[in-house]
């Protein structure tokens, strides 16, 4: 079973994988109580946030981890996803700006991640990513 950290890191770059986006993961020990990271994931659209909430699911449950508490809903724009110590977001674009959750854990601290998972928007051109 792998936690924390190393886990945030997994499901971020399994997000990744499946075109997840804004992809930010910040340590927020010093500034929360019942958790110690927040993974940030953005998806295009309601059937994208369920493909990256099922993605992420399997990916824990392949590392001997499973959620302890699963809320939100595909249509709502916002998914989340309790693991212990490490709680994983999943929005809209929309829901995302709305909720402005970095607004509020933004005393956290950002956590480098692979480079293979740059935080950054997908592109908008037609070609597939390998």
């Amino acid at each position: 079973m792998i936690a924390g950290k190393r886990l945030a890191r997994k499901l971020a770059s399994l997000a990744f994988d499946r075109m997840g986006f804004d992809i930010e993961l910040i340590d927020v020990r010093r500034v929360c109580d019942y958790t110690n990271y927040f993974l940030f994931v953005s998806g295009k659209n309601r059937v994208h946030l369920d493909a990256l909430k099922e993605h992420l699911l399997d990916g824990a449950k392949e590392a001997g981890t499973k959620a302890h508490g699963l809320d939100g809903a595909a249509a709502s724009g916002w998914i989340i996803m309790d693991f212990g110590d490490l709680i994983v977001h999943i929005f809209t674009p929309d829901a995302k700006n709305y909720y402005d959750l970095m607004s509020i854990w933004g005393d956290g601290k950002p956590v480098e991640m692979d480079p293979a998972t740059p935080p950054v928007k997908p592109k908008t051109s037609s070609k597939k990513r390998k």
